[in-house]
């Protein structure tokens, strides 16, 4: 996924949740470079996810805001991407 500091549009996070061995919930994306999230159960996963998520855009100096998208999907969880700047105009 090729990201901009001047990002318009909302982008479209897959996200994969797997069991590990150890008890552990992981969490990794092929659409976001360097997402990898483990939590012991799948609430604190839940939680986690959207916070990685935003810290690896803020990592190239993008602000957005996440959230969970509907799921269709039995592999992938989608999550939502948006720019902060598109999310605020919604809020005003």
């Amino acid at each position: 996924m090729e990201m901009t500091t001047t990002s318009t549009r909302a982008s479209i996070i897959r996200v994969k949740i797997e069991e590990g061995r150890a008890g552990l919930f992981y969490a990794t994306s092929p659409d976001l470079a360097g997402l990898l999230v483990a939590e012991p159960d799948i609430d604190a996963l839940d939680l986690a996810i959207p916070l990685a998520i935003t810290d690896l855009f803020a990592a190239r100096d993008i602000e957005v805001v996440v959230t969970k998208a509907k799921n269709d999907d039995p592999v992938f969880y989608p999550w939502v991407a948006i720019p902060a700047d598109i999310a605020r105009s919604f809020a005003a």
